[in-house]
């Protein structure tokens, strides 16, 4: 059980991109400086007040934070920005959860903070089939696996264990080429010997938008530990080369673009700056660290052939992921790019047959 520090406090209007510019030299500095440091969240609550959540292993490494303050010129560029300290609480986080039908356990993959998934498991003593969950949000850190916790919920009362993974994403150390990757890698076969609750014979993955893309990517490797039975890509960018073409996910870069229709508020919106000054030759070329004719080895490596069966969706009204980049989709009437990860969305029983018919 590891150490939450909450802190509120406030920014003047005015100087709220300074601040959010500032934050990922912070979380680096800690990062490099602070013992014991495991992640730091931060949500908005209102026009000027913010919610810091940092978590820490243990009471002694965030007394050794407080001790240390402003030490290093990018934690106090990033504290300079505030206006008032509103106040500052510890608690203790509970990785493990039950609720009488299900378990959620909190578990590592590896050491950076991002590498972690979440196992739910169904009430009962298994052997489970299930689902790998891959969330999307253009490869980047703006974005986290609670975007897709109604699905994992969803499936778990379909009787599924799910392993909804987080992976290290661009924005934050160790992103993109080749670390993103590995990441799926490892996270798959961390199941191998995770739970024995779990029919590791019985394994399929389900990615969204970036997640997708993923998910195919996991469906495709030939040296996995645990193979995967099928796929679904729901809105995902499976064609990269053409995404790389059009510059997909150059608007990022222009932060008073509108947002897309359903887009749900950015889980670390501090990841915001950096996003933006990398995005205007496309995230592709980012993930991947040069376009398509400069790395043409990459392209082909994180889009290696699938051969499970593998079921693509994508919504009509979807204006994030065209239906160009998703394959040979399913075509979902009236659906947005979030719509499809609805679970009460009518798409969603499109994705519930196909996976309940495949696991039998």
């Amino acid at each position: 059980m590891s150490v939450i520090e909450l802190t509120t406090f406030t920014v003047k209007p005015d100087r709220t991109a300074e601040m959010l510019a500032a934050r990922p030299g912070m979380v680096d500095a800690f990062r490099r400086d602070r013992r014991g440091f495991l992640a730091a969240r931060l949500i908005r609550v209102a026009e000027d007040t913010w919610l810091d959540l940092v978590e820490w292993t243990d009471d002694t490494a965030w007394d050794e934070s407080r001790a240390k303050g402003g030490n290093q010129p990018e934690i106090a560029a990033f504290f300079a920005t505030i206006d008032t300290l509103v106040s500052s609480e510890r608690g203790v986080r509970y990785d493990d959860a039950e609720d009488g039908r299900r378990t959620v356990r909190t578990i590592a993959y590896g050491p950076h903070p991002s590498q972690v998934g979440e196992l739910y498991l169904p009430e009962g003593d298994g052997p489970f089939p299930v689902v790998v969950l891959i969330h999307g949000g253009f490869w980047t850190a703006m974005f986290d696996r609670r975007q897709v916790t109604p699905l994992a919920d969803a499936l778990v009362g379909d009787g599924y264990a799910v392993w909804n993974i987080e992976y290290r994403r661009l924005g934050e150390e160790g992103g993109g080429w080749p670390g993103t990757f590995d990441d799926i890698a490892a996270a798959v076969d961390q199941l191998d010997g995770l739970d024995t609750a779990l029919d590791l014979t019985n394994v399929q993955v389900v990615g969204h938008s970036a997640g997708g893309q993923l998910a195919a990517y996991a469906a495709g490797r030939t040296d996995a530990k645990v193979r995967l039975r099928a796929a679904v890509s729901i809105s995902g960018v499976l064609d990269l080369v053409a995404a790389d073409a059009d510059r997909l996910g150059s608007a990022l870069a222009d932060p008073n673009a509108p947002e897309p229709a359903g887009a749900p508020p950015a889980s670390n919106p501090e990841f915001a700056p950096v996003i933006a000054a990398n995005a205007a030759d496309g995230i592709p070329r980012w993930l991947l660290g040069g376009h398509h004719d400069e790395v043409p080895e990459r392209y082909a490596q994180v889009t290696p052939p699938v051969t499970v069966p593998l079921l693509t969706i994508h919504g009509t009204t979807d204006d994030i992921v065209a239906a160009k980049y998703a394959g040979d989709p399913v075509e979902i009437p009236g659906a947005n790019h979030f719509d499809v990860i609805d679970p009460n969305h009518p798409s969603w029983r499109v994705v519930r047959d196909w996976l309940a018919e495949r696991s039998a």
